[in-house]
């Protein structure tokens, strides 16, 4: 519902009233992280973050899932403040605990690649970023269906590469797959629709091919 300040209140609430050895502290600090990741207020993040991260490592220490998860979630703040070797330092923790556990096609690696080759997009090393958004993508195919809207994001993501290595008859053909899931498994709408058309109409527009540019804008 987007209401931080009442989130924040009573997660403080229930805070205040756990003994401080209570096993759902460390739940609620990564709680209470998310909701200041939410209002912006990054360094407040990182820190209920981090002392989320302490509890899981001194209780937890083989839980992997959780642990590269607050793992994640410190990489998506250092991104939103534009911190981009701590967000990569973040996600690559994530990615070898999972590794090392031998889960490396656990569902959760989909989103950690997905935020490596965003970060990698970001620093314009794109065959880089097409590598990890590939390996997201093979991993949600194991486990969504084809028609599922975060593959819809994936061939996205990677239509948006191809289009800043100049491979527009692969843009295309991966922006029309993802406009394909998209038109069937979001409300008509959807602003991702739109976005996905408007892509499209800058790729044909490059092409000269003002007609169909004008159609899809």
């Amino acid at each position: 519902m987007g209401k931080f300040d009442l989130t924040e209140k009573y997660y403080r609430r229930w805070l205040s009233e756990l003994p401080l050895n209570d096993p759902s502290i460390g739940v609620l600090y990564q709680r209470l992280g998310r909701v200041a990741n939410a209002k912006g207020e990054y360094d407040t993040s990182l820190e209920w973050y981090q002392k989320s991260l302490e509890i899981d490592m001194r209780t937890h220490p083989s839980d992997h899932v959780n642990i590269g998860s607050t793992h994640n979630s410190i990489g998506n703040v250092h991104g939103k403040k534009g911190d981009r070797g701590r967000a990569l330092e973040s996600y690559n923790r994530a990615v070898s605990l999972f590794k090392q556990a031998h889960d490396e096609n656990h569902p959760k690696m989909a989103m950690f690649y997905n935020n490596i080759g965003l970060i990698y997009r970001e620093e314009k090393k794109y065959f880089e970023a097409l590598n990890f958004y590939e390996k997201s993508l093979a991993i949600k195919k194991k486990y969504l269906p084809m028609d599922h809207p975060n593959l819809g994001t994936s061939y996205n993501n990677i239509g948006n590469v191809h289009y800043c290595l100049g491979h527009y008859d692969l843009v295309l053909d991966h922006y029309n797959r993802s406009l394909k899931i998209r038109l069937k498994s979001l409300p008509a709408q959807h602003p991702d629709i739109a976005m996905t058309y408007r892509n499209m109409g800058l790729v044909y527009e490059y092409k000269d091919d003002f007609e169909k540019s004008l159609i899809l804008l």
